[in-house]
């Protein structure tokens, strides 16, 4: 009898302490699926944001070339006396960009056309034909069209410089028809999408506007 006693209690341990292993065991199995549950929303949620600023930065460099196609001198844009139709004020100045990040746009460091004239400068000597950045186009991409047209929480910004080939010694001036353009759309969580483009039409203005050279960029 006594032996049959010990022999329920050991068993009772046994189950009791098989429970606790299935719920630990449960519990960890269940931590894990919340982990790889976040784990994807948040790659997810990256993969969407890296697309839409792709399609932005893509859009407020065609929005670019448009503008520029109704520009009769091209040199006055390079000289920084016209710009498109899209800003959102003086460039001069802080943004403050729907994610909540702060930016100064132009001009001396730091900002952000400091920092595309030194990356484009790449540590080379300054010479006469080194292109020079001027800003051309910037704004929210919400509003390229009116209130609530566009749901987007994208900043979009868009330099011209000329063509350091046209070899005329004058950065200002435009000589054979050619400008360079650099479009960057940043988003939320320092987001960023990077085009770079070249454009040309035939001179005397005006004429058609060719694109010569379209990629995504690095930064």
């Amino acid at each position: 009898m006594a032996v049959r006693i010990c022999r329920w209690g050991n068993e009772t341990g046994a189950a009791l302490l098989l429970v606790i292993m299935l719920v630990l065991v449960l519990g960890a199995i269940g931590a894990a699926v919340s982990v790889a549950s976040r784990t994807e929303t948040l790659i997810a949620a990256n993969f969407r944001q890296g697309r839409e600023t792709l399609y932005v930065s893509e859009a407020a460099l065609a929005q670019a070339v448009h503008d520029l196609a109704a520009q009769s001198d091209w040199s006055t844009v390079l000289a920084g006396g016209a710009v498109s139709s899209f800003t959102d004020g003086a460039a001069i100045g802080q943004r403050t960009l729907p994610g909540g990040d702060v930016v100064t746009l132009c001009c001396g460091p730091p900002s952000l056309t400091s920092d595309v004239q030194e990356r484009a400068l790449g540590g080379r000597s300054w010479g006469a034909d080194t292109p020079v950045w001027q800003m051309f186009a910037w704004g929210r991409a919400a509003d390229w069209l009116p209130a609530g047209r566009i749901d987007s929480a994208m900043y979009v910004v868009v330099w011209v410089a000329d063509d350091p080939e046209d070899g005329d010694g004058n950065a200002a001036i435009d000589s054979n028809g050619v400008i360079l353009l650099h479009g960057h759309a940043l988003g939320p969580r320092g987001g960023r999408q990077v085009i770079d483009a070249a454009i040309g039409r035939d001179t005397p203005a005006p004429a058609p506007v060719r694109i010569i050279s379209w990629r995504e960029g690095r930064w």
